[in-house]
């Protein structure tokens, strides 16, 4: 095992979870503020949803040749499945997850699959992934590395202090009318 590596793939992961978080959280501020009419909110939501998607993909991706959360599995998968069943996360439903977005990522979000071009909306569908799951196999794999973070001593990678509503309080601020404007 190369213990640079292996470190630096937990700061790695933990630091597009950390963002991968961050834009959920707007989301899901910008979606409570709704309806959202001004195109500046209804770009950066889509922007922001397409990140999410993209720290997801690059933290579950399955590739052998990707330090990716599964790449710290297959290094210490006794200590992974040993905190897993101690915190009550499935990881079996973290594979399951990861295999469906890998669906998304080759059919329509990183590729234009010719079949997938005549449907994008299908490829989500088929990939049945709902924001909830999402959110919990990224919440869950974030409990894991910052428990691996925190075993072996590497530098604290945090959330900072954001929370829905202040995100929904400054989506509402953009979609107001400015007086004088």
């Amino acid at each position: 095992m190369d213990s640079a590596r292996y470190k630096k793939a937990i700061s790695r992961n933990l630091a597009e979870l950390q963002w991968a978080i961050i834009h959920r959280t707007t989301l899901q501020g910008i979606e409570q503020a709704k309806p959202v009419y001004h195109y500046f909110l209804h770009s950066a939501y889509t922007g922001l949803f397409n990140d999410y998607i993209a720290h997801c993909l690059k933290v579950f991706d399955l590739s052998s040749g990707s330090a990716s959360f599964w790449y710290i599995y297959r290094t210490h998968e006794k200590r992974v499945k040993d905190f897993a069943k101690t915190s009550g996360i499935d990881l079996e439903e973290l594979l399951i997850v990861a295999q469906k977005l890998k669906h998304i990522r080759d059919k329509t979000h990183f590729h234009i699959d010719p079949d997938g071009v005549l449907d994008p909306k299908e490829i989500w569908r088929q990939a049945d992934i709902t924001g909830k799951r999402l959110a919990q196999a990224v919440d869950a794999v974030w409990q894991i590395l910052t428990h691996l973070q925190q075993l072996l001593g590497l530098p604290e990678v945090n959330l900072p202090n954001y929370t829905v509503q202040s995100a929904k309080d400054a989506a509402l601020r953009a979609e107001s009318p400015r007086s004088g404007t």
